[in-house]
């Protein structure tokens, strides 16, 4: 019976050697690759392009307007940055095929939305996928 219980772990040993291996040879592509296009999701490379025309949108936000209202008139940022503090500060960028749109918020209320009215440049990615 040792022999018998000794071939099967072996059997299994056998059969677990290759999982491990592709594991040890798979995850840790996988884990960089994952980390790669989270730092393009901060860059905001390959933002994505909102509906419609720049002006119109532009005539939905005054300042005062709280973000829930912003993100009910014109829709979610392409691109959101902030800061915590004493007080939370953000940056929504919004890309249109005529323009971009920035909004700066402070502590959730606009403060001030510039318009530049020319085509985005939208970083685009630099390695395949």
């Amino acid at each position: 019976m040792p022999t018998e219980e000794r071939r099967r772990g072996v059997l299994i040993a056998i059969a677990f050697v290759p999982i491990v291996l592709a594991a040890a040879l798979w995850l840790p592509r996988w884990w960089e690759r994952r980390e790669y296009r989270q730092m393009e999701g901060i860059a905001g490379i390959e933002a994505r392009v909102s509906p419609g025309k720049l002006a119109d949108a532009r005539a939905k936000v005054e300042n005062g307007m709280k973000g829930e209202a912003i993100v009910a008139a014109i829709g979610k940022p392409a691109l959101s940055v902030g800061t915590d503090g004493v007080s939370r500060r953000e940056i929504w960028t919004y890309y249109y095929a005529d323009g971009t749109l920035l909004i700066n918020l402070t502590d959730g209320l606009v403060q001030r939305v510039s318009a530049d009215f020319r085509p985005p440049k939208i970083p685009t990615s630099a390695r395949p996928r």
